[in-house]
């Protein structure tokens, strides 16, 4: 039968849902879609664009003939804040009493105002000398309120809520996988991800997304916008196409992505020791860049994969009509598999 939750997947410019089916070890998708969303989005505080963030919502569950009004919702990685810090070796008694006394130095607001989670990374043994990893995931209560009214607004009911790191980790990599990046491209940010033995212990968001790479196009070339995102999609990196002069403007802007992959991959040699990153997932609206893959490879010197969360999905009914799109689904398809 088909899952009694949804994904919701409210970005800064999309909306996207995606409900599943699992059958023992069959995955079947069952709905799927995505709407522009309006206005501000998610991101203002502006009771009339709110409301269209409601409505976008509910004519994209309608359209995608999602069968159920409860739903798993993304919280845009910006909105809350992560910590990876270190303790003394400690019990789950002593951690939980210590955590609230030791989040107030990493947590830019007042403890009182939002809501703290944390999970234990790793915990060397008793009597070692090292520390252990606690990450440590923050959530202003005011942005959690106004995802209630939203999601409300729009006739739906929060199951659960979690950020979009934690969805991306569901739907794209294994607890077995090697030390693994995700680069997660959307319109007007990327998130980076990284993740050791199905734990994250890296989080960060860069506003560099898709329309800074049209937006220059645009501005390079005087072209309406429409028209630069087709010369992206068509030229890309691609040294070979219009002389090279789209690949000549949009590395400048990938360069600065590649900067902080970089620091986020000295972050891992710090922090994770023995199980660096050794590879690179891609995802998001913009992983479909052209030459992006052999770009990134090219200047991180990583293996570099695009990220499809429906690959271990059963290839028949409305995932045949969606076909090399899954990547654009990635977070809304981790919230769907949550169990």
């Amino acid at each position: 039968m088909a899952s009694g939750v949804f994904g919701l997947d409210i970005g800064r410019s999309f909306v996207k849902v995606v409900q599943i089916k699992s059958t023992g070890n069959k995955k079947m998708l069952i709905g799927a879609g995505t709407t522009v969303t309006p206005g501000g989005g998610i991101m203002s505080e502006s009771p009339i664009e709110l409301k269209k963030v409601a409505d976008s919502i509910k004519s994209c569950v309608e359209t995608a003939k999602i069968d159920t009004d409860k739903c798993a919702v993304s919280l845009i990685e910006s909105q809350v804040v992560s910590r990876l810090i270190s303790f003394p070796t400690l019990t789950d008694k002593e951690l939980s009493a210590a955590i609230s006394w030791e989040a107030e130095q990493y947590i830019p607001l007042p403890i009182k105002d939002v809501n703290l989670q944390y999970k234990v990374i790793t915990r060397p043994a008793a009597g070692s000398n090292e520390k252990m990893s606690v990450l440590l995931v923050a959530a202003p209560k005011r942005v959690i309120a106004k995802y209630i009214n939203v999601v409300k607004n729009a006739g739906l009911t929060i199951a659960a809520m979690e950020t979009e790191s934690a969805a991306l980790v569901r739907s794209l990599t294994q607890h077995e996988d090697p030390t693994t990046i995700i680069v997660s491209m959307g319109a007007l940010s990327t998130e980076l991800v990284i993740i050791k033995s199905g734990s994250i212990v890296f989080t960060r968001s860069i506003a560099t997304g898709g329309f800074n790479l049209t937006k220059a196009i645009s501005s390079e070339f005087n072209l309406p916008q429409n028209q630069a995102e087709q010369y992206k999609h068509a030229y890309g990196l691609d040294e070979t196409k219009l002389g090279g002069k789209v690949a000549a403007v949009l590395k400048p802007i990938l360069d600065i992505l590649v900067s902080e992959i970089l620091k986020a991959v000295e972050f891992s040699h710090t922090h994770v020791g023995e199980a660096p990153v050794v590879r690179l997932i891609i995802t998001g609206g913009g992983s479909f860049l052209p030459g992006l893959s052999s770009y990134l490879t090219e200047k991180t010197s990583l293996e570099v994969t695009l990220g499809d969360p429906w690959l271990s999905f059963a290839k028949e009914g409305i995932i045949t009509k969606l076909a090399g799109q899954g990547s654009v689904y990635s977070v809304a398809t981790g919230l769907a598999l949550r169990s």
